[in-house]
């Protein structure tokens, strides 16, 4: 005679409108990445549509499942310190006149992160669909840019009003005589992130040698197409890297480097005495004299002169939340276009030392495992190497990712996928070959 209980389980299979928690978690992540993929548009038409409001569903939804996930979380402590040292930083924002909507900005802002974070775990366990979505945002980002590079979208250069706050649906900017394309996006900066990390993601899943590299040109054209030099170059540096990926020394001093790079390049615009005319020159590098020379000196500027140099300026008085909510102090605290500047003019001593562990999560990631692990090691390295020169991390895309990594970096060995019934992992194939001399009959 049957169990009733197998019985129950088995009607629950079955049913054709059960969903399983993964799946619910991979539609809400799908649908913050078409949001951010399409945010410039989806502005546009929704606030003729009288509703510019429905474009924060998505992160909405982030919202709630964080909030359901949090409390039955099995997070290290380390975790835990940091959110709560976060907290603490948006108190002392408020000392330093802050205001709330400060804070809460940018909370919204890092939404994507924490549910990166706490429901990572099940995004990884519904990767198949989480690949269409960002296939399908890909594809549509390569449209867009042909759109905006042949035709006149609507969207191109649009402002509207919500409340007291003025956002622009699609930034309209040129460098020198070059239009920055944006497509369906927000802006060229954010759309050629889009499209470095959406083409890491889809390359690790793809067998074919010959379509990854076919993949990798047609990704890097689109950059390129964007004028965002900074991601361009990112791009092509992450592909050398997973070229060398299949060995651990070279893979450990790529890494070091590129974490060290960032912290030291705000360092050296204190030191290098370039002249200021290179700053509104024409050339290549303009853009980075810029900062070495403007942006980067006035940031360490403020933060050392109002003496938040070891504790930060707090949470919320740095980056979108201080350009959305401004304040006379805090204007040329907008923009850091470093993200150890970020962390630390947000943070200060605490948040160069988050910034300091993309290190060991580096390392962790390129620890031999799943197709999975290969895409987040890509991505983080790449998002790495565009905080150069960005402040990559209100990028939402990229900060979905990189929670996400955090959370596959945090899982135990032993509970990872393909060892929880003992089984042995999958060849590794990030850009290239992974591990070539083991490729036969000695995988570990």
């Amino acid at each position: 005679m049957m169990n009733p209980t197998s019985m129950t389980i088995s009607h629950r299979r079955s049913s054709p409108l059960a969903i399983d928690k993964p799946t619910v978690m991979a539609l809400i992540a799908a649908s913050l990445l078409i949001s951010e993929t399409f945010a410039g548009a989806l502005r546009y038409y929704l606030d003729i549509a009288g509703a510019p409001a429905l474009l924060y569903l998505p992160k909405l939804a982030c919202v709630v499942a964080v909030a359901l996930e949090m409390p039955r979380a099995r997070s290290k402590p380390g975790v835990w310190l940091v959110l709560f040292a976060v907290l603490v930083s948006g108190l002392l924002a408020l000392l330093h006149r802050a205001s709330l909507s400060n804070v809460g900005f940018s909370v919204f802002i890092y939404i994507p992160l924490l549910f990166g974070l706490f429901c990572g775990a099940y995004l990884e366990q519904s990767t198949r669909l989480l690949n269409w979505a960002i296939a399908f945002c890909l594809v549509a980002s390569l449209i867009g840019i042909a759109l905006d590079m042949f035709t006149n979208v609507p969207w191109k250069g649009y402002s509207y009003m919500m409340g007291d706050v003025e956002l622009t649906a699609n930034k309209s900017w040129a460098f020198g005589s070059t239009d920055r394309l944006a497509g369906f996006a927000r802006m060229s900066t954010n759309l050629a992130v889009m499209i470095a990390l959406y083409s890491l993601f889809l390359a690790a899943f793809l067998r074919s040698r010959l379509l990854r590299l076919m993949l990798y040109p047609v990704a890097f054209g689109a950059i390129y197409l964007t004028t965002n030099k900074s991601t361009a170059a990112a791009y092509l540096l992450t592909l050398m890297m997973l070229f060398l990926a299949g060995y651990r020394m070279p893979s450990a001093a790529a890494f070091f480097i590129a974490v060290l790079t960032g912290l030291a390049l705000p360092v050296a615009s204190l030191l290098l005495n370039i002249p200021q005319s290179e700053a509104y020159s024409t050339s290549v590098l303009a853009s980075f004299n810029d900062r070495l020379i403007h942006s980067w000196p006035n940031f360490i500027d403020v933060i050392i002169n109002e003496g938040w140099g070891w504790w930060g300026a707090g949470f919320g008085a740095v980056g979108s939340s201080a350009a959305a909510f401004p304040l006379a102090w805090l204007d040329l605290l907008s923009i850091a276009d470093n993200t150890a500047l970020y962390l630390w003019g947000m943070l200060g001593v605490f948040g160069v030392l988050l910034y300091l562990l993309l290190f060991p999560l580096l390392m962790r990631l390129h620890d031999r495992g799943s197709r999975y692990r290969d895409a987040l090691l890509g991505i983080v390295f790449c998002t790495c190497l565009i905080g150069w020169a960005t402040d990559v991390l209100e990028v939402t895309t990229a900060t979905l990712f990189l929670g996400m990594a955090i959370a596959h970096a945090l899982t135990p060995r032993k509970l990872e996928r393909g060892q929880l019934d003992g089984t042995t992992p999958a060849p590794r194939y990030v850009g290239f070959e992974r591990y070539p001399h083991r490729n036969r009959g000695d995988m570990p």
